[in-house]
């Protein structure tokens, strides 16, 4: 996507452009402003017909703008008196939702996520230990009381475990780590209080003792700044939660409608907002159970009034939640019918990017990411079966080769090979990472590419790195795991150098990405 400057963009900018593009151009300029901080949390903008004309643009595409925000949680579009457009932080919790829903649909199982957490989370659980100061370690003592106070609940333990497991990674110091985490710690709450809420009393006691337990040792390790014993203590605490969620069934898909029905069952506010939370979670049910497929006409709004026993404005209410949320298309018009989007990669890489942007997160910050979980993701991708055939893969090799005395191609095939491979990974939650990180690299590949592009002796710098990747394509296509990680961590690091000890580095994503 292209950003514009931070300024919100003049009326010149817009007088000659149709309306859609027009609103994408504004809502782009509105967007950095936000994520750069020229506009505070909490601000609100000035009433829908005095920033229309200060725009010099119609209402209607400044409402297009908005509700490109809004999808993007940048803003806030609140009712009634004293409501408006109010800038607001964007949160792994609504790109968590979305992801909770991508993985249910593409049938991600219990052994995926536990997978997928071993890959992201335990390496940030060493760190932490390793490093963490006593504020730290007193505020997850502090997490821990809280989750055991929680261990009579379903709900409110596993939103306290949740919670607990993602201080853990966002206190090892790596930010771009903690917002993958947390956009998949909604899917990892929801299966969690679905088993809690399953089992009997008797195995609900036991599963929450041996998770406090856990934690305990981890927090016990921690506390010794003994990162070997701390990692075992959160794999143990891992592998507990695993069998709690799975039983004996390791392929049991994940299930999060029943954790969004029991979080309605509790929401406050008043009852119009309740009605329309209400239509908007049974809709989305649908969507996440098969129901409702991808292209799918809702009946008309007189049915669904009748239906849900609503309004027609808390059922538009309803229906906009929904289309903020990327799953409905409502521009048919309400007669028509809206129609169902299924929840896609792309939309949940785009909403976890704007995540990353708005923490601040540093092109050395995503680095250090890569290095830290792309190697075991590669080590996935060599045991299990993958998209790439040995010629394809030999293919990616051949386009490096061939662009090695041009930086800029040079970069941009890199990212496509990388992501060709990562991509392809049989497990849903990590091709979903995958495609966050392929977010990032593909908004600063320009960036990257300029930078290497003024290193002396560049074309032996990507000779290496072609080499290395052909190593990489020996080991994915003998299924050696162990050779896949070492090698793509040994051309991490090479690739890295220039980087994390660079002023590029230091420059914020938000900054880079186009």
């Amino acid at each position: 996507m292209s950003h514009p400057e931070h300024a919100v963009p003049g009326p010149e900018a817009h007088r000659a452009r149709p309306a859609p593009k027009t609103a994408h151009i504004l809502a782009a300029g509105l967007r950095r402003r936000i994520l750069n901080g020229g506009l505070e949390v909490g601000h609100r903008l000035p009433p829908e017909t005095e920033l229309s004309a200060t725009l010099d643009v119609s209402r209607e595409t400044l409402r297009e703008a908005l509700r490109i925000l809004e999808s993007q949680s940048l803003v806030e579009m609140r009712r009634g008196r004293g409501g408006g457009a109010v800038v607001r932080r964007p949160d792994p919790i609504s790109a968590g939702r979305y992801v909770a829903l991508l993985l249910q649909v593409r049938g991600a199982t219990a052994a995926d996520l536990r997978t997928a957490r071993m890959t992201l989370e335990l390496a940030a659980a060493q760190r932490f230990a390793e490093t963490s100061g006593e504020e730290g370690l007193d505020y997850l003592t502090a997490l821990h009381e809280a989750e055991r106070a929680a261990a009579g609940d379903p709900l409110t333990f596993a939103t306290a475990s949740a919670v607990f497991d993602q201080g853990v990674v966002e206190l090892s110091g790596n930010r771009c780590l903690a917002v993958l985490t947390g956009v998949l710690r909604e899917t990892c709450k929801g299966r969690m209080y679905a088993a809690l809420e399953s089992a009997d009393p008797a195995a609900r006691t036991a599963a929450t003792r041996r998770i406090l337990a856990a934690h305990n040792d981890f927090l016990e390790a921690a506390r010794r700044r003994d990162g070997p014993r701390a990692r075992r203590a959160y794999l143990d605490h891992l592998e507990r939660t695993h069998r709690l969620v799975a039983g004996s069934r390791d392929r049991r898909a994940v299930d999060i409608t029943p954790m969004w029905r029991a979080q309605l069952d509790r929401a406050a506010g008043d009852r119009s907002q309740r009605a329309a939370t209400i239509v908007a979670t049974d809709i989305r049910s649908r969507i996440a159970d098969g129901r409702l497929g991808a292209g799918s006409r809702l009946p008309r709004a007189a049915d669904l009034t009748a239906e849900f026993g609503v309004s027609r404005p808390t059922l538009r209410e309803g229906l906009r939640i929904l289309e903020t949320e990327q799953l409905l298309d409502l521009r048919a018009g309400e007669r028509g019918g809206a129609t169902i989007r299924h929840p896609t990669a792309l939309v949940a890489a785009q909403l976890a990017g704007t995540v990353l942007e708005s923490r601040h997160i540093t092109l050395a910050d995503f680095s250090r990411t890569l290095r830290m979980i792309e190697p075991l993701m590669m080590r996935a991708a060599a045991t299990g079966p993958g998209p790439a055939s040995p010629a394809g893969l030999r293919e990616l090799e051949s386009e490096l080769a061939l662009h090695i005395c041009d930086t800029e191609q040079f970069v941009r095939s890199w990212r496509r090979a990388v992501f060709v491979i990562l991509g392809g990974i049989r497990n849903p939650a990590l091709a979903v990472v995958a495609e966050m990180l392929q977010w990032v690299r593909a908004g600063t590949e320009a960036a990257v590419a300029a930078g290497a592009a003024d290193l002396p002796a560049v074309a032996t710098t990507n000779r290496k790195a072609q080499a290395m990747f052909a190593e990489l394509v020996g080991a994915l296509t003998e299924h050696d795991g162990d050779r896949a990680e070492s090698v793509w961590a040994e051309c991490l690091h090479t690739n890295s150098l220039f980087i994390e000890c660079s002023d590029l580095g230091r420059r914020l994503v938000v900054d880079i990405v186009e």
